[in-house]
């Protein structure tokens, strides 16, 4: 049996199309090597070849024990990290809406109406839970379908979002609107944009920073404004975009001045947004009014720095093993405040909440887990030989960062800004979203086996092989 005999042989054990070509390219390096040492050994060119395959083993064996490995698998404590923190999120859910729920059922007896016990029960909205079984069938679909294959139609899949979450909007009864977070489904395709143009350069690199600007319009375009970059979430999602961009500076996919690109990309968005902080504050509009308002809180506690004032006010009466009174006092607020908390309605989980609730060490713990889920999730995807998933999947792990920076800033007092907990709270529609950023994390991971890494920058070598056989005339 000769070398292309044995490849075909231990390749057709293997189930995966995609892993054949690959794990073909593998045992061919193998068989070269081996017959090379041979070689040195004093063996003919022919002894040589027939010693190598000889010494690979049965093909069959091979092939099968090749195929344990290139095929699709799941990382089972991905799936169990994220339970616990769906769970985690549900029961900090259900606590605070029953305190509401206590504080409306105290409202409505004074008043002398009758209250069923059903109502008071009542943890989680019926919407809240055909919301959650639908993203957990878009998630499952997204992880089990090749992200690459997602990628490569992208702006259709994007169509196809949209219109599930238009029929889900009409057999729920409430008319639709684009979700708060559907901007974030642009990040994989930007990784995506971004690896179709690697290999340019400083060319590159500049189509790169183009395509983040091009991001931000369509973002604008999404929420119905005008310049979106000079809202809290503008400047998040631009954030978000850079680091994508910074790990594909550091894989290689611009060159090898890695240090002065990510130089210019860091220091020259600096300079903007000073620039343009500077430029707000001299023009005294509604935009310094509120920056002024974030810098001084307490000199604007009537006007933009009352929520920040308010939050640090509910912080001062945290304790480190809960205060149930002011958790009550807090939750009775939600019955005539309308988003009280930047993004957190009764519908929604609040770590304000926890903090009061259950105290600062169970708060401080609850974060300390999402933040190990996560930074596993991010460490899974830099570990990735494909540097398409590299990319992609660090900048959905960075949405998950960010978003928890952001709205633990608005939960300490610290910026007023609107923003989302992933999992652990619940904007109905939004968890879709969330559940569609971490399906093409789980199918990064699930397909890490089946494909290749990338020789980046590098022109392809190629090997062509004659074989001459003696055929009867």
């Amino acid at each position: 049996m000769d070398a292309c005999e044995y490849i075909e042989a231990a390749a057709s054990q293997i189930r995966s199309r995609r892993a054949r070509d690959m794990v073909a390219k593998e045992l061919e390096a193998h068989i070269e090597d081996q017959a090379a040492y041979c070689r040195e050994q004093g063996m003919s060119e022919e002894e040589a070849n027939l010693e190598a395959v000889r010494q690979m083993g049965d093909p069959v064996e091979v092939g099968i024990s090749m195929d344990r490995i290139h095929r699709p698998q799941t990382d089972w404590k991905m799936v169990l990290m994220l339970v616990l923190l769906c769970v985690l999120g549900l029961c900090l859910q259900i606590a605070f809406n029953r305190d509401v729920r206590k504080a409306e059922i105290a409202s409505l007896l004074e008043s002398g109406t009758v209250v069923s016990q059903d109502y008071l029960l009542a943890g989680v909205s019926r919407s809240l839970l055909v919301t959650l079984c639908s993203s957990l069938i878009l998630g499952i679909l997204v992880c089990i379908i090749d992200y690459t294959v997602i990628l490569r139609y992208m702006p259709w899949f994007i169509c196809l979002m949209l219109m599930i979450l238009g029929i889900q909007a009409l057999l729920m009864g409430y008319r639709l609107v684009i979700p708060v977070y559907a901007y974030y489904l642009l990040v994989p395709l930007y990784a995506s944009l971004l690896y179709r143009y690697r290999s340019g350069g400083f060319r590159g690199f500049a189509g790169g920073m183009l395509l983040l600007v091009l991001m931000l319009v369509i973002m604008g375009i999404l929420k119905g404004a005008a310049l979106a970059l000079y809202g809290y979430s503008g400047l998040r999602f631009c954030f978000v975009l850079a680091v994508t961009l910074s790990v594909a500076v550091l894989c290689g996919w611009y060159g090898e001045q890695k240090r002065g690109k990510l130089l210019f990309l860091w220091g020259g968005g600096l300079l903007l947004f000073c620039m343009a902080v500077q430029y707000m504050l001299l023009k005294d509009g509604f935009k310094g009014q509120r920056i002024r308002a974030i810098l001084h809180p307490y000199d604007y506690a009537g006007e933009g720095g009352y929520y920040v004032v308010m939050v640090r006010g509910w912080l001062g009466r945290c304790t480190l093993w809960g205060n149930p009174e002011a958790a009550s006092q807090y939750a009775q607020g939600y019955r005539d405040v309308y988003l009280m908390d930047a993004y957190f309605s009764p519908d929604d989980g609040n770590i304000l909440y926890l903090f009061l609730r259950y105290g600062i060490v169970p708060g401080i713990i609850v974060c300390l887990i999402f933040l190990g889920c996560i930074g596993y999730f991010m460490y899974r995807c830099l570990r990735q030989k494909n540097q398409l998933g590299r990319v992609t999947g660090a900048g959905c792990c960075i949405v998950f960062l960010t978003e928890f920076c952001a709205y633990m800033m608005s939960n300490l007092g610290l910026l007023p800004w609107a923003a989302g907990l992933p999992f652990l709270s619940y904007g109905r529609i939004d968890i879709e979203i969330w559940a569609v950023l971490m399906g093409f994390v789980f199918s990064i991971i699930r397909y890490q086996h089946l494909l290749p890494a990338e020789r980046v920058g590098k022109k392809p070598r190629y090997r062509y092989r004659l074989k001459i056989e003696k055929v009867t005339m």
